[in-house]
Order: structure tokens, then sequence, then C-alpha cells
């Protein structure tokens, strides 16, 4: 039976609100990048040959308490930028130059963005950024020089909390994907200086959280909702058509989930990765038409959110899952009779 284990674990002083996996050294290794509730980002190293195997390498602090984060190149350099949504109204493009954070640039936007997303959506050697507001704004960027410039603006019909990029074979730039409270997911897609709906479907319930990830192989992207809090709905598209492909009920709120093939298996299967409020990490795989469940582990006693992130943070030993619960950072590995 396949069972995830705690590697490591380090805390913090400050809640961590946000953790991505970033290879901001370019050796192909990832890093852990978390933010706090503080206005604090840090990246860490993970060797876990060493006594303590998680070790700080860089931290920026005096910003404001920060609401949303995306990831990706803007600089078009090589290297992913992060892009901070902080609770002062403005977003901050954070770039790691010289082995140090290093703001490049500030942009207010007028109300509490909710969501980030960064990817490609002109088909250019550099990402652009998604950004929404609570004031149900949602706007484009590029970089321009020393600055994000705007290059669309739309007013949604109700604000949205998750921005996600939907890749398709064959398209060399992303559309991307976002629900509301109506219960609808939405695609959509930046094109002559504007942001475009391209196609909607309704999934009965609330929508807080998506995801988007190849889980099918296919070389395209389905996407994972969720809605009410609990209900776990996996989205893709059969003949040009976006369809439910199955859907699972969550025993606890979901506040985290990653979506994709993380482990090469011998017989290819998609990962659904899912994390709930109360500290629970549930891993999901999808075989066929169907999703269950491969092993799960609790990690804090008590808990009130959870934030996770999978890749590469050592090197050799496969992929990783990484969560943020409270102010402490567990390191969690999956056992071999999966990988």
């Amino acid at each position: 039976m396949t069972k995830l284990e705690v590697l490591s674990n380090v805390s913090f002083k400050e809640v961590i609100t946000s953790v991505e996996l970033v290879d901001l050294t370019g050796d192909g290794t990832q890093e852990v990048v978390t933010t706090s509730i503080n206005g604090d980002i840090r990246a860490l190293s993970y060797d876990q040959s060493k006594k303590k195997p998680l070790k700080e390498i860089a931290h920026l602090d005096g910003l404001p308490p920060l609401a949303a984060l995306g990831v990706g190149d803007i600089l078009g350099n090589g290297i992913p930028d992060l892009v901070v949504g902080g609770l002062d109204n403005a977003v901050r493009v954070i770039s790691f130059l010289d082995g140090e954070f290093k703001a490049s640039a500030v942009t207010p936007v007028g109300s509490l963005p909710t969501a980030i997303g960064v990817f490609n959506v002109l088909n250019d050697s550099s990402s652009e950024v998604i950004i929404a507001t609570a004031d149900r704004n949602l706007r484009c960027y590029g970089w321009y020089d020393v600055v994000l410039d705007k290059l669309a603006h739309r007013v949604l019909d109700k604000p949205t909390f998750s921005i996600q990029p939907l890749v398709t074979k064959g398209m060399p730039y992303s559309r991307f994907v976002f629900g509301d409270e109506t219960g609808y997911l939405y695609i959509f897609q930046y094109a002559d200086d504007r942001l475009h709906e391209r196609g909607r479907v309704s999934v009965g319930g609330e929508v807080g959280l998506v995801a988007t990830g190849d889980v099918t192989g296919n070389g395209s992207s389905e996407i994972m909702v969720v809605s009410d809090g609990r209900v776990l709905g996996l989205y893709g598209f059969v003949k040009g058509s976006l369809e439910k492909l199955d859907s699972v009920r969550a025993p606890n709120d979901v506040t985290s989930l990653r979506v994709g093939q993380f482990w090469k298996l011998d017989v290819p299967k998609g990962q659904l990765v899912v994390s709930h409020k109360n500290s629970k990490l549930t891993l999901l795989n999808f075989i066929g038409k169907l999703i269950g469940e491969e092993a799960s582990i609790k990690t804090a006693r008590r808990a009130t959110e959870s934030m996770i992130s999978v890749g590469n943070i050592d090197g050799g030993s496969g992929p990783r899952i990484v969560q943020g619960v409270g102010n402490s950072l567990n390191v969690i590995g999956v056992d071999d009779e999966l990988v």
C-alpha cells in the first residue's frame, strides 16, 4: 500500500500563506518559496543528506501582508519571477538576482488582489500577468522595460479567487480558467488587446479553487475544480467539448491542490494531490475514467488551512510534496510502491 511520510519539517515565527516550488538558480532543481501573513518571502534549498535538510538561501521582508502569488518568467531571462499581491492593493514583481530577492516593480491595482496567474498568453519569450481583484476587475499585464504595462481589462460578474493556465497541445500560448460563486467555470483568452470569454460550464456549486495539469497524458491540460468547498470535479476536453470526467467529495474543506502526472509509472496514471484545511493531505489517482484514493496523511493536530506544491526539490529522489500548515513547512515523500 502506498504511504506518505514526513521527511523534514521546519517552523517559522509567522504563518505561511503560500508555497511554491521554483527553480531560482537554473540548475534543474526547485527551491521552496514561501510567503507569510507578515509580508515575508523566503527561499529554501533542500538536501535530504543534511542533518537540517531545509536551508534558507534568500529572505525578503518589509512587504505588506501578502494575499496572492503567481510565478513565471516575466523578464524573459529564463529565471521565474514572483508576482505578489498585497493588502495595500498593489502588485509587486520580485526577481531573484545575484542570490537575493529584489523588487523590480510596484503596480497599484485599486483593490485587493484575489488571484494572480503568470503564464504565456502571447506566444512570446516571456510570461504575462493576469490579475483579478476584489472589485471584479480582471487585467492582463505585460513587461515593458521596467514596469508592468496593462494590455487588457475586463469587468467580471463576480470576483474570482483562483486562476490557472490552460495548455492545449499544438497551441503555442495558454488560455486560462477560473470560476466564481455562481457555479461556473470560465475559459478566457487574451487576443487583439482584449480578454475574451471562450467558454463556460456549470459545475453545480460555488467555485473556490481550480488547478490544471496534464492528468491523462494527452499533452493538454485537464481542470480540477473545487466547488462548495469539498466537491472535486475533474474536467477535460472530449471531442472539443469540455466535459466532466469524474468527481468525488472530500471529507474536509479543500484549501490547496495540484494535478498532473508527477510520478512517472510503468502504467501511466494521473495524480491529484489534495490538501485540506485540517492539514490532511490526500493523494488521489485517475485511471481510465475514475478517481481513487492512493494514500493520505494528517500532519498537524489542529489546523485551519494548509497549502501545497509538488516538484523536484532534491535533484534525484523523485517529486516531493511540500506543505505549509500554520507556521510549519513539511517535506513529504511518497514510498517506493507508487514511484
